[in-house]
């Protein structure tokens, strides 16, 4: 394989290296599909600045320090530092001179991953230092080593460890998301209310009165902690049971309505049909052995 870093002999460590690869067209329409991805040690500082670049960029620090500047702000990384940005968006991003880093990193696109980027910037900073860096780190060298060839199987390889990636770093800014402020504790509370709840009679008016809280406040926290308004929560919840008992029961759809809170089969089927796409009588059919 040609030595892509063979012209920054002063810059880069030997060991570094990058893989750059050109996606199958069922890669590109079906995929998570790997750009480039590599590692590198710099031997001094470097500086790499794009704008307007089709992909998404994801970068751990595995030693040294630097900076990111994206969208106008100035980020500080260090040893167990990540970053994951949309390239379309200017940035660039330096080593210091004085601890010159040590980087794995992935330039991808391809299925989903304009939805994932996008809930990722919704709740959390370009940059941050995961709990589960190991994790990550283990699934980014192993992509690298998948990427030392190039075929559908390293392609396939490629798409579900791209996806290990994303799903880690989600489930890691919801772990920081869930510490224990006192919001959050108080939406635990009224989360485990609803659990407890969701069954009977439901409103927001009842609900902002019995915690204490604007209807304005508790959704918007409600929503930013769990991604979901708490009368969706509700609703979901509710549609859940009937789907269980559609399914495992031999009750009545208004039996069925009356249990799970939605009181007549005309509010439940409306519900189900906006949820699943068929009412509930076509769900107990499809579904039933």
């Amino acid at each position: 394989m040609k030595d892509l870093f063979k012209n920054f002999p002063d810059t880069y460590l030997e060991t570094s290296k990058r893989m750059i690869q050109t996606p199958s067209s069922i890669a590109r329409s079906a995929f998570f599909y790997v750009q480039e991805t590599g590692y590198f040690k710099l031997k001094e500082s470097h500086k790499a600045f794009r704008k307007n670049l089709d992909s998404y960029l994801f970068v751990m620090v595995l030693s040294g320090s630097g900076t990111l500047m994206y969208n106008e702000k100035l980020y500080s990384l260090t040893q167990g530092s990540c970053f994951f940005i949309n390239c379309m968006t200017p940035y660039y991003h330096q080593s210091s001179s004085t601890d010159p880093w040590e980087l794995v990193w992935v330039h991808f696109n391809g299925a989903t991953s304009k939805e994932y980027y996008q809930y990722f910037a919704a709740h959390s900073a370009p940059a941050w230092t995961p709990k589960f860096f190991q994790e990550l780190k283990d699934k980014a060298e192993r992509l690298l080593d998948v990427n030392e060839h190039s075929d559908l199987s390293a392609e396939i390889n490629s798409s579900r460890l791209i996806v290990d990636i994303l799903s880690i770093i989600l489930e890691d800014i919801q772990c920081s998301r869930e510490s224990l402020t006192p919001s959050h504790q108080k939406m635990l509370e009224i989360r485990q209310y609803l659990d407890d709840k969701y069954t009977e009679k439901f409103s927001l008016d009842d609900l902002s009165e019995y915690f204490f809280l604007s209807k304005y406040h508790l959704c918007r926290e409600f929503k930013n902690i769990f991604g979901i308004s708490p009368n969706q929560y509700v609703i979901t919840k509710r549609i859940t049971m009937a789907k269980r008992l559609l399914r495992f029961s031999d009750m009545t759809l208004e039996e069925i309505a009356e249990k799970c809170g939605f009181y007549d089969t005309s509010y439940l089927n409306k519900q189900f049909k906006s949820s699943e796409g068929q009412t509930a009588s076509e769900f107990r059919r499809k579904w039933t052995n």
